[in-house]
C-alpha cells in the first residue's frame, strides 16, 4: 500500500461538512486556545472525514476537564450542556446553529498523559486518529479539507482504512471493553471492513464476556447492526463466533432442534434465514436497500428460484411505515428483524412427538411472545417496543393458518384484524418471510405468486377500507339494559362479539344484535 492510496481515502469529497459544522469547530478551537487548552478532533469523527462521510456528532479530546470546558463552551454558544462522565471529565455540548440542524460534541479529557498514548487505548486503528484544533489549522481553515499529512496517525490506522482493514489497537482491547466486539462487527458492516484473523480470534475468546456488558449498551450496537440493510449475515456471523447466543441465551437449545418435515432447517437456522427473507423482501419495497457492490445474503428460496419477486404492493406506504421511528429512536424495521430472530424461540420447550413419528410445537407462539417480552425487558427496550417485538411472535403463525385453512371465516379475518392493530402489515411481511425460510429450495413459485397475491387482498382491506365507518349497532349502555346487568367484563365480551359479526357481515340492524347477545347470553347459562 502507497501513501497515494492514504492520500486518495477522500479524494472525491474533501468537504463533509456544512458551514455551520466548520463554524462550531472554528469557535471551540479559538475557545480551547484562550483557555490554553490543547484540543484535537478524535476517532470516528478523522475516520468519517477521510471517508467523505458526512459529520453528525463530533468528538473532541482536550488536556483539561473535558466535562468544565464543555459546561463553558455551552454557556459561550447559548447551546445545551450535558454531563456525561465526572471520572473521566467528559461533557457533552448539543448546539443547534439551524433550526433544521442538531450537533452533537463531546468533550472528554485525555486517557493517558499525551495524545499518542491516548489514540493507543481506543479500539480499533480506524478509529485511534486526531487532527490538531487549531483557529488557523489549514484542514480547518479550508472547510474541513482533507490532508493526510497532517492526522496523528500512532497505530497507522490511515492505512487500515485505505485497504478497508478492520483490527484493534492492542491485543488487548475486547477484552478491556467486550462490547468492542459488536462494535466491530458494526463498522465490519457498515464500512465494508475485512476483520482480520487476529480480530475474529478475538471476537471468539471474548463472546462469553459480553455477559458482564451492560444490556442497554449491548442493545444500542446490536439495533445499530439490525438498521443495516444486510444485517443477516452478520447476525450469522455473530453466531459462528459464539457471540449470538451471549446476548440471547435462549437461542441455544434451538441449534440443535429439528423441525417438522416442511422444514428444510433446525429452529436456529430457520430463523436466521427467516431475518435474511424479511431483509430480501424489505429490498423488494425499499425500506432498505442493499448495493450492489455489498455481499448480499439472498434466502435459500431466492438462490433456487431467481426469478421469485420480492415485489409487494403499497411499497411506499409499507416503506414509510417501516422506516418510521420508535420513541427510542430505533425503526420499526430493526425491531422486525429482532422479532423474527426470536419468532420461534419458545419451540424447543415445546417440543412433542406425534404418534406417527411427527414433530409439533404446541403453544410456542404464546410462549415465545412472553419470552420476547422478558428478552426485550433485558434489553431496556421501551414499553412501545417490547409490545411490538411481542405481537409480532404471537401472531406469526395466524395468516398462514387463515391461509390454509378449509373453511376461513369473515369473523376469523377480523380477529386477526382487530389483534395484529397497526402491525398487520408487519405481521404478513414477517409470514411471507417465515414461510421462504420454511420452504426454502422446495418452495412453489407458483404457490409463492398466490401467497403474495393472498397478502395483497389483506394489504387491500387495511389501507383501502370502506369510505364510511360502520356505525356500531350496540353500546355497552343498551348490553346492560337489554341483559338488565351491570358494568363487568362480560359486558365487554359481548360488545365485541357484536362488533366482530357486524364486521363480518353475519348482523346488520339493532335488532339482530340484540337477538344476538340473547343468544350469547342463554349459552352461557344453559
Amino acid at each position: 500500500m502507497t501513501n497515494t492510496a492514504i492520500n486518495n481515502l477522500n479524494a472525491n469529497n474533501s468537504n463533509t461538512a456544512d458551514a455551520s459544522v466548520i463554524t462550531v469547530l472554528q469557535h471551540l478551537a479559538a475557545f480551547c486556545e484562550d483557555r490554553g487548552a490543547s484540543a484535537w478532533l478524535v476517532g470516528g469523527t478523522v475516520r468519517d472525514i477521510a471517508l467523505g462521510r458526512a459529520l453528525e456528532d463530533l468528538d473532541i479530546a482536550v488536556s483539561v476537564n473535558g466535562l468544565e470546558l464543555a459546561r463553558s463552551f455551552a454557556d459561550s454558544q447559548n447551546a445545551s450542556f450535558v454531563a456525561l462522565h465526572n471520572e473521566y471529565g467528559t461533557g457533552r455540548v448539543v448546539y443547534a446553529p439551524r433550526t433544521d440542524q442538531r450537533l452533537v460534541v463531546d468533550l472528554s479529557q485525555l486517557r493517558g498523559p499525551t495524545l499518542e498514548e491516548d489514540l493507543r487505548l481506543r479500539d480499533f486503528t480506524i478509529n485511534a486518529l486526531a487532527l490538531p484544533l487549531i483557529p488557523d489549522a489549514i484542514w480547518l481553515r479550508d472547510g474541513l479539507c482533507w490532508q493526510p499529512s497532517v492526522v496523528i496517525d500512532p497505530c497507522d490506522g490511515l492505512r487500515d482504512l485505505a485497504t478497508r482493514t478492520l483490527r484493534c489497537c492492542t491485543p488487548s482491547s475486547l477484552i478491556d471493553d467486550p462490547l468492542r466486539l459488536l462494535r466491530a462487527v458494526r463498522l465490519a458492516a457498515s464500512l465494508r471492513m475485512r476483520i482480520v484473523p487476529e480480530l475474529d480470534d478475538a471476537i471468539r475468546n471474548s463472546a462469553s464476556l459480553l455477559a458482564y456488558v451492560a444490556p442497554e449498551r449491548v442493545r444500542d450496537e446490536l439495533f445499530k447492526i439490525l438498521e443495516m440493510p444486510d444485517s443477516a449475515r452478520w447476525l450469522i456471523y455473530l453466531d459462528a463466533t459464539g457471540a449470538l447466543t451471549r446476548i440471547f441465551p435462549e437461542l441455544e437449545s434451538a441449534r440443535a432442534c429439528e423441525q417438522p418435515i416442511v422444514h428444510f432447517l433446525p429452529v436456529l437456522e430457520h430463523s436466521l434465514e427467516t431475518v435474511v427473507c424479511v431483509e430480501w423482501l424489505l429490498h423488494g419495497i425499499g425500506v432498505q436497500n442493499i448495493a450492489e457492490n455489498r455481499q448480499k445474503c439472498l434466502p435459500v428460496a431466492v438462490q433456487t428460484h431467481p426469478t421469485l419477486s420480492c415485489k409487494l404492493p403499497y411499497a411506499e406506504r409499507l416503506r414509510n411505515h417501516l422506516s418510521a421511528r420508535t420513541r427510542g429512536g430505533r425503526s420499526r424495521a430493526a425491531a422486525l428483524k429482532l422479532a423474527a430472530l426470536l419468532h420461534d424461540i419458545a419451540k424447543p420447550q415445546t417440543r412433542q412427538m406425534k404418534p406417527d413419528g411427527g414433530v409439533v410445537f404446541y403453544g410456542h407462539q404464546e410462549i415465545g411472545a412472553d419470552t420476547v417480552a422478558a428478552i426485550s425487558q433485558r434489553l431496556r427496550l421501551n414499553r412501545q417496543e417490547i409490545a411490538y417485538t411481542a405481537l409480532i411472535v404471537r401472531h406469526h403463525m395466524r395468516p398462514g393458518q387463515l391461509r390454509t385453512a378449509e373453511h376461513s371465516t369473515r369473523r376469523a379475518f377480523v380477529r386477526f384484524f382487530r389483534d395484529t392493530e397497526d402491525a398487520r402489515p408487519d405481521v404478513l411481511i414477517h409470514e411471507l418471510a417465515d414461510h421462504l425460510a420454511t420452504r426454502g429450495p422446495h418452495i412453489d413459485p407458483r404457490d409463492w405468486s398466490q401467497h403474495i397475491a393472498w397478502v395483497t387482498s389483506l394489504l387491500d382491506a387495511y389501507w383501502s377500507p370502506p369510505a364510511q365507518p360502520t356505525r356500531p349497532l350496540l353500546d355497552g349502555n343498551e348490553i346492560m339494559r337489554a341483559l338488565s346487568i351491570g358494568p363487568g367484563k362480560r359486558v365487554g365480551e359481548l360488545l365485541r362479539e357484536v362488533q366482530e359479526a357486524q364486521a363480518a357481515g353475519e348482523i346488520h340492524t339493532r335488532e339482530e344484535a340484540l337477538a344476538l347477545i340473547r343468544q350469547l347470553a342463554a349459552n352461557q347459562s344453559a
